[in-house]
This record gives C-alpha cells, structure tokens and sequence, in this order.
C-alpha cells in the first residue's frame, strides 16, 4: 500500500485540516487535535485536560452520554480519545459512507459538551479510580515516577492522570476556564486518512466546528537545566522496577532518527541488546526494553526492566555494560542494517492502518508545520550511519547523563552506587 494524495488547508474558522486520501480501502479515520495537554497545566490544575477528555462523552447540548454512546457503535464505527503531555485527541473510524455523522458527533462532543456539575463529581470518583489502578500496576507507575525525576518541576514531569488532591478540587468554574483558554478552533488540527470525498469533507468541517476564539494556556516553557537523579521508592512488591535513562532530544532535532536506530538496537525489541543479556543469556527478568520520547523542546530516553529483588544490582550492573560497550565500540553493521530495517518495516506496515496514517499526518503538522511523507521517513532512517549514531548515545547513554529510579523492595543503598550522581 502507498501513501495517496496529500491535502492541507486553513479552514474559515482557522482549524488546520490534513487530510491523505486512500480510495483502496472502505473506511476513514478523523482525529481532532487540540495543542494542549497535561503540560499546559498549572500544579493545581495537574489531570484537567485528561478530565477534559473524559468529560466531553457525559453530554452535550443535543446528546446524552448513552447516545453519544450509541452513535457509532450502531454503524460498525469507533469513537474514542486520549490526552497526552503536549496534544489531547479525539478520533473516530467509520466506513466512508458514515463520516457526515463522524462529524457531526465529534464537533458535538469537542464544541457542545454541557460539563454538568454532577457529573463532574461521578467522573471525579471514577479518575480517582484510575488513579488507584496506577498505584497498583507498578510497571506503569515506575515511568510516571521517572518522569517527575528527569523533568524535577516543569509540567512535564506531572502525571497525566493528575493526583487525587488535585482532581478531589475540580470544579466547573475552573474546567470552563482551562478549556476556554485552549479549546479554541486555530488551536485545532483536523486529521484525516482514508476514503472520502475531499471537497465535500473541507465543507463539511468548516460548518461544523463553531467556538469562540481564545488564548493558549502556558506550557511551562523550555525544561531547565538537567541533572542526574537518583531516587528508589521503597514499597513492598514482588519485583523490583527500575527506569535508567536521561533526558533526550526534541521530534525536529537532527539526531531523532539515529536515536530511533539506536533504541531499537538498545532495547526495541527481542533481537535487541538488552533483551538478549538481561532476558535471554542471563534470565534476569521477563520485561525489558528501552523506548525514546519526543516533545517539542526536549525528550527523554529510558530503558526499563522488572526484576527479582536478589537480581536488580546484577541486572543494571549489565544495562550499564551494554551502555558503554555501545559508547566504546558502537553497533556493528549488521546491527544497524538491522534496526534500519526493523524501522522502515513498521512505518510500511503502519500504512496499512487508516488510524496510524491519521495520527502521522497530525503529529507531522503540531511538530513540523509540515507534511512529512513517507519517502522522507525513510530517506532519514537510510541515512543514519555509525557516526550520527556515536553522537545520539553521548546524549543519552553517557554515565555522568543518566538517572535511575526503582519502586519496590531494594533499599536504596543497594541501588543507587551503580549510578553515582556525586559529581551531578
């Protein structure tokens, strides 16, 4: 499958639209971006765009909860969304024949939602739940609680969930005002793959979207200056969780795609090196892996593992091996061939997927202003050599760089020797 014609486009109202036709297939992917997230949020705000995003399903103007519901589901369709750290998503799928009402449901629940007060408090007991559940999966909190450490007090260190003190205190009067001031139509990005008439579709949205213009909330700015951490989180658990890693580099930064290629070789998969020592040679552990996040300023590079308490000191002593073998020595070729590979093949794959090709067009907008086509993609991956590769470990792999956070059993004493932050 190729990449189809490509459509980008200021609508009347100021909503950017981005749009890839795909005629071979049957249905349509839309997706409403709004520029705003968990790190346009005060401390005291922490968790209102992911309660946001709940909210705007319990009722709008025209639409109950249970027909907001119902609206897709009964053509086959699917309706759902998700905040992050920098953008909050609302998206669809449908067969073509449906997208009108895709529409028409997605500017209801973005542009009409009633933000009832008692509902408010039914949805603070069921985050509060969410929350609780997060505090019980320990794999998952360990990459919160890394975050809060790598990013010290800029937003992007908070949870998206929030904290049960801050969301107990949520009101109307304060949801009203954080959703004003960055639920505002040239703050929106309209995302759209698949098969769809396109003209009827740029009519379509622009009639469809009306809200008042506003101002964008503060994004905590430029993170400040970064120094290594150490913290363990004692807690009695059957594993010991550990996050080491630093922070990284921005999505328009030069070395993105060779630290891309690195982390693939690092911890992206079975073939990977951390998955073969710690896992595999050495049965260390069940997970582990490595991942690289991107933001608009900045990032964050982490390899994770959940290990028996007795095994943690041994099985970061060799995350540490494998992190300065690759600083010494580098990939071999044939490992670099390989993650290339391994690269292009998912993004290949991905277009297969009208969702995937719906959140690429818009990720490509918020953080480029452009179109990013596929040949590019892969041009960028081809052009990664040993040398682009050397320079995107002494961001992330250098010793005197990384942090180190574990939740579980292990005293501190035993853990935080191996990454000595004296010199931080």
């Amino acid at each position: 499958m190729t990449e189809g014609v490509f459509h980008r486009e200021c609508l009347n109202q100021g909503i950017t639209l981005v749009a890839e036709e795909a005629p071979e297939v049957k249905s349509v992917s839309i997706g409403v971006w709004i520029r705003s997230g968990s790190r346009n949020e005060t401390q005291e705000q922490s968790g209102l765009s992911h309660f946001i995003e709940h909210m705007v399903f319990k009722g709008t103007t025209s639409r109950n909860a249970l027909e907001i519901a119902k609206s897709l589901e009964c053509v086959g369709g699917h309706l759902d969304a998700f905040a992050s750290r920098e953008f909050t998503c609302f998206f669809a799928r449908v067969l073509e024949e449906h997208l009108p009402l895709a529409i028409d449901v997605l500017s209801d629940i973005v542009c009409n939602s009633l933000f009832d007060q008692n509902d408010i408090e039914k949805e603070k007991r069921v985050i509060l739940d969410e929350i609780g559940t997060l505090e019980d999966t320990p794999d998952d909190q360990i990459h919160d609680l890394f975050s809060q450490i790598v990013w010290k007090d800029h937003p992007l260190g908070r949870s998206i969930l929030g904290y049960s003190e801050t969301v107990s205190a949520f009101n109307r009067k304060g949801l009203l005002s954080f959703f004003n001031n960055n639920y505002f139509l040239s703050n929106m990005v309209i995302s759209v793959a698949g098969k769809f008439d396109y003209d009827a579709l740029s009519n379509l949205l622009g009639r469809s979207f009306k809200l008042p213009q506003g101002g964008a909330s503060a994004d905590g700015g430029p993170p400040s200056d970064y120094s290594r951490q150490a913290e363990v989180f004692e807690k009695e658990l059957t594993q010991e969780y550990v996050c080491l890693g630093a922070r990284g580099i921005s999505y328009n930064h030069e070395l993105r795609s060779p630290l891309l290629v690195l982390n693939v070789i690092m911890g992206g998969g079975m073939s990977s090196r951390l998955f073969q020592r710690v896992r595999e040679e050495e049965g260390l552990a069940y997970s582990v892996y490595s991942y690289a996040d991107f933001f608009k300023d900045s990032g964050l590079f982490c390899a994770f593992m959940g290990v028996r308490p007795d095994s943690t000191e041994k099985a970061l002593g060799i995350v540490l091996e494998e992190f300065e073998r690759t600083l010494e020595s580098g990939p071999s070729a044939d490992e670099i061939r390989s993650a290339q590979s391994q690269l292009k093949g998912s993004l290949l794959l991905g277009l297969e997927s009208m969702s995937n090709r719906m959140a690429r067009l818009a990720k490509s907008e918020i953080y480029c202003g452009r179109y990013v086509s596929m040949d590019e993609l892969i041009s960028m991956i081809d052009q990664v050599d040993a040398g682009t590769i050397a320079r995107a470990a002494e961001l992330v792999l250098s010793r005197e760089k990384l942090s180190v956070v574990a939740l579980g059993p292990c005293p501190k004493k035993e853990i935080v020797h191996l990454v000595d932050t004296s010199t931080s």
